[in-house]
C-alpha cells in the first residue's frame, strides 16, 4: 500500500511539472551588446514584443514565413515557441533567435543573439525590427 501512494505521488509530481510549463522561459541575455530581447533586465538589451491581433496559428504561420524570407533555420518548433538559426552573409557567424507567442497577451517574446564576439554591429536588434515590421 505504501509503495502504491509513493508511485502515484511521483506520477501525479511528473505530470503537475510538465504541465505547468505552458510558457518558455527565454534565456537571459549575457552582459553583451550582442543580444536583445523582451525580457531582458538591462535597457540597452531590451527590445518591445512583437504585438499581433490574429489567431495563434495564423501568426504562427507568418511568422515562420517571415523567417525563411531573412533565410532562417528553423531548429526548435513547439506549439508557442520557434527557436532560429541565422547566419551572416559574409563570414557565415551564428545568432540564435527564440520566438515565444503568448496567446493571451497578444504578444511574441523575442530573444537574438550573437553566437560569437562582444560586438554585433547591432544586427540582432535590426533583424529583430524588420521581423516586426514585416508582421505587420
Amino acid at each position: 500500500m505504501k509503495r502504491k501512494v509513493i508511485l502515484i505521488f511521483i506520477s501525479c509530481f511528473f505530470i503537475l511539472m510538465g504541465e505547468g510549463r505552458g510558457k518558455e522561459v527565454l534565456e537571459e541575455c549575457p552582459d553583451k551588446p550582442n543580444c536583445v530581447s523582451s525580457e531582458a533586465n538591462h535597457s540597452k538589451n531590451y527590445i518591445e514584443p512583437i504585438i499581433f491581433n490574429e489567431s495563434n496559428e495564423i501568426i504562427k504561420k507568418k511568422l515562420i514565413k517571415v523567417i525563411e524570407k531573412f533565410q532562417g533555420k528553423i531548429l526548435e518548433d513547439k506549439e508557442n515557441y520557434l527557436k532560429v538559426a541565422f547566419y551572416s552573409k559574409f563570414f557565415g557567424f551564428e545568432d540564435i533567435a527564440d520566438f515565444e507567442i503568448e496567446s493571451e497577451k497578444k504578444i511574441i517574446n523575442i530573444r537574438s543573439a550573437a553566437q560569437t564576439g562582444w560586438y554585433d554591429f547591432g544586427v540582432n536588434r535590426k533583424r529583430m525590427e524588420k521581423i516586426r515590421a514585416e508582421l505587420k
